[in-house]
């Protein structure tokens, strides 16, 4: 399956970054020539995007939601008696989780039906959808930002040593709305339609500390090393959901967007990274850096670790997360007030069946005056992956090429 990713809006401009260095320079006989402070804000990610996607499958609805109602006993996913269809979905998902709410769905729905219907303890389920292929037309739209906020601070020890730590305070939000519409099954096939919408809204805090280090080790030669911890995340999440078939319960149209999922708030790891940096620095005229990092996301963790989903959770992660291995080439021009910068990075995908490759090519021109300096870049970001619209791994993946070009200009007063 096919799909296309655009930005939902053409061109954006706006402020990502903002901050302010205070310089304090020791005229006493110390080895500690300079100490300096920091604040920095950034919007480190934007998530605006709109996905669509259109194809064939042989894999359709119905296989999600009979991977979810297989072995829950249907009693469990009935109404009771005098309950609203909407107060038995919440309910239902309050009380025994998600798993039993994607069953209530899939019945409610028409897609699925328990293989005996006057037996409540059966625990089988068999769908009403007939098909050698079906007909997917996925809308994805997501929005959100991950923004942070740095407080630094760095020291130089004579002309040999210079040393730097920032704790970072991160903040994020992202909403994700999906839609399936699906069509296209056997002409006996009691099924004929289901539409299916699915929205998150995740918010998040997290705190880390870096730590690093920079040598001179000669006039040219610049060695360096830095640690960042993990990043302590706490989470909420919220979700909704809809359906709707021709063979629906009349009264499904009640679970819409004004029924929220509301989810006790936890906690997550995003693991440490460590990076090793060189430089050759060429007097005034300019300088050629490399670096290479890694980040080992088979041990993200989600807490509390005794929590039976978490602890599934973090089983997958061990499994099927490995190493990220970045490196970034950059190179600096100087020619009198001017000055010109080239860069490129690569990245490899954290799932250790995935040989997707993120890829970021880059420009900038500089210019410095009296009192400040101007700068502008420009930079193009490539990604080839494949993805599933559902947390359902019998699906079909999306096969797709995602391309990002940013213009920035960022302005530097001197005092």
């Amino acid at each position: 399956m096919n799909a296309t990713n655009t930005q939902a809006n053409k061109g954006h401009l706006g402020f990502n970054q903002a901050g302010i260095v205070f310089v304090y320079n020791n005229s006493q006989n110390s080895p500690w020539k300079k100490i300096s402070f920091a604040l920095n804000s950034d919007n480190s990610n934007q998530y605006k995007s709109r996905i669509n996607a259109k194809g064939n499958t042989p894999n359709g609805l119905d296989q999600y939601f009979l991977q979810y109602a297989n072995g829950i006993p249907f009693g469990d996913i009935l109404k009771l008696d005098g309950e609203l269809l909407e107060e038995a979905y919440l309910n239902i998902g309050a009380e025994i989780g998600y798993d039993a709410q994607q069953a209530f769905l899939g019945y409610y729905s028409g897609v699925l039906d328990p293989t005996e219907l006057d037996n409540n303890s059966i625990s089988s389920y068999v769908s009403n959808a007939r098909y050698q292929q079906v007909r997917q037309n996925h809308q994805i739209q997501t929005k959100g930002r991950n923004s942070k906020f740095v407080a630094t601070t760095a020291a130089q020890y004579k002309d040999f040593l210079f040393l730097g730590a920032g704790l970072e305070f991160q903040s994020l939000v992202y909403e994700k709305q999906g839609r399936i519409n699906e069509d296209g099954y056997s002409a006996n096939s009691p099924i004929q339609y289901i539409d299916f919408d699915n929205f998150i809204r995740t918010d998040g805090n997290g705190v880390a500390l870096s730590l690093g280090a920079i040598a001179k080790v000669s006039q040219i030669l610049r060695l360096g090393v830095s640690y960042r911890t993990p990043t302590w995340y706490t989470i909420s999440e919220k979700t909704h959901q809809q359906i709707g078939s021709n063979l629906e319960d009349v009264d499904i149209e009640f679970i819409d967007q004004n029924q929220i999922n509301l989810f006790e708030d936890y906690r997550t790891t995003i693991p440490s990274k460590i990076t090793l940096s060189g430089a050759l620095v060429f007097g005034k005229n300019g300088l050629l850096s490399v670096d290479y990092s890694q980040q080992d996301f088979s041990t993200a963790r989600f807490r509390p670790l005794r929590d039976p989903y978490f602890s599934e959770l973090n089983n997958a992660a061990s499994n099927s997360l490995g190493t990220v291995n970045s490196l970034n080439i950059g190179g600096e021009f100087n020619l009198s007030r001017w000055s010109l910068r080239i860069g490129y990075s690569t990245q490899n995908s954290p799932f250790k069946n995935n040989s997707t490759n993120t890829t970021n090519t880059s420009a900038g021109l500089g210019w410095i005056f009296n009192g400040g300096r101007i700068d502008f870049a420009f930079s193009q970001w490539k990604q080839n992956q494949s993805f599933y619209a559902l947390n359902y791994p019998g699906g079909t993946p999306f096969q797709m090429e995602t391309s990002r070009n940013i213009a920035s200009m960022t302005y530097t007063l001197f005092f």
